[in-house]
């Protein structure tokens, strides 16, 4: 009798959104092809930020809402591996737990989307726009200082047909989210990165797991871009340096090139709109270092300026 090989089984936890669930898949699938004696179950999870939706995320959480319940499923081996978003994973990992695999990076860039595809610079000066995010709205008050903003959440159709009832003028949505839907998405809603610096670890995925896990970590690994894990590792120690998420007016890119890597940062402080921003370049083995010299450099302009970085006025 022919011997009947048994596939390694993997559980892998996900937020139960249209996106999440789309890029847990498109995740999967590419894990699969590289691992073609493993298969994979995925369990649907549901997070305070899903939960909550009817609330902006800075009033009751910020970064950590969507990714809280994957790690218990995680930590208390109900799953083997979770797939998030990673601008929504704070700067620590739980104890035992580590982001184990960085999948190649999508646009990073924010779009800004009207009805009729207008740029952001044909619009009206004093149109409504949707969003809640700190990080969005200091630096849309820099090109629109006379625009007014109104918290925007739910999954990507309910925001669109927020935006067609007229109850916004435009919204701001991540490109990455779109592009991995499959959305079509208009040139003219492109928002330059030097208009509007991207989210720390946006249009990136993460893959989490128990630290001692090496099974798991040697299968996910084989999806990794190193190119992907040295820029977002390198915005997240500047993230764990200053001590922020997306609760705070904060934003970082690091792009990787020619042996070299560029950090841009940001930081502000909401009421005023008021923000510091600064770019530098160094090796690959010194950009964790620059990350957190720069972080330390804005915190101490930002003192100089009297800009409170932490005061949301909320």
């Amino acid at each position: 009798m022919p011997q009947t090989h048994t596939k390694i089984n993997f559980i892998v936890a996900t937020r139960g959104s249209l996106l999440a669930s789309t890029q847990t898949g498109q995740t999967v699938d590419a894990i699969k092809n590289e691992n073609t004696d493993c298969s994979f179950d995925i369990s649907i999870l549901r997070t305070q930020g899903d939960n909550v939706a009817d609330k902006p995320l800075v009033s009751f959480g910020g970064t950590g809402v969507f990714v809280k319940e994957l790690e218990n499923a995680l930590l208390d081996n109900t799953a083997d591996f979770a797939v998030h978003s990673l601008k929504d994973v704070p700067s620590k990992c739980p104890e035992g737990l580590i982001l184990a695999c960085f999948p190649k990076r999508e646009n990073v860039s924010d779009l800004f989307l009207t009805r009729n595809n207008q740029t952001i610079h044909q619009v009206p000066k004093n149109i409504k726009i949707g969003t809640g995010s700190p990080r969005r709205i200091i630096q849309l008050r820099n090109i629109l200082p006379e625009a007014t903003f109104s918290d925007l959440r739910g999954n990507i159709d309910t925001r669109f047909r927020k935006l067609e009832e007229g109850q916004y003028d435009a919204i701001i949505l991540a490109a990455a989210g779109m592009r991995r839907l499959g959305k079509q998405i208009h040139k003219n809603a492109y928002l330059k990165v030097t208009e509007m610096l991207p989210a720390i670890g946006q249009g990136a995925i993460a893959i989490e797991c128990r630290a001692d896990d090496k099974r798991t970590i040697e299968v996910i690994r084989k999806i990794n871009h190193a190119e992907t894990e040295l820029a977002v590792k390198t915005e997240r120690v500047f993230m764990a340096e200053i001590e922020g998420g997306c609760k705070f007016p904060l934003a970082a890119y690091a792009q990787v090139f020619d042996n070299k890597v560029e950090l841009t940062v940001l930081a502000g402080e909401l009421k005023s709109g008021r923000f510091i921003k600064a770019t530098n370049t160094t090796t690959f083995e010194k950009a964790f270092d620059l990350a957190k010299k720069m972080a330390n450099e804005l915190l101490e302009e930002c003192n100089k300026q009297d800009i409170k970085l932490y005061d949301l006025g909320i």
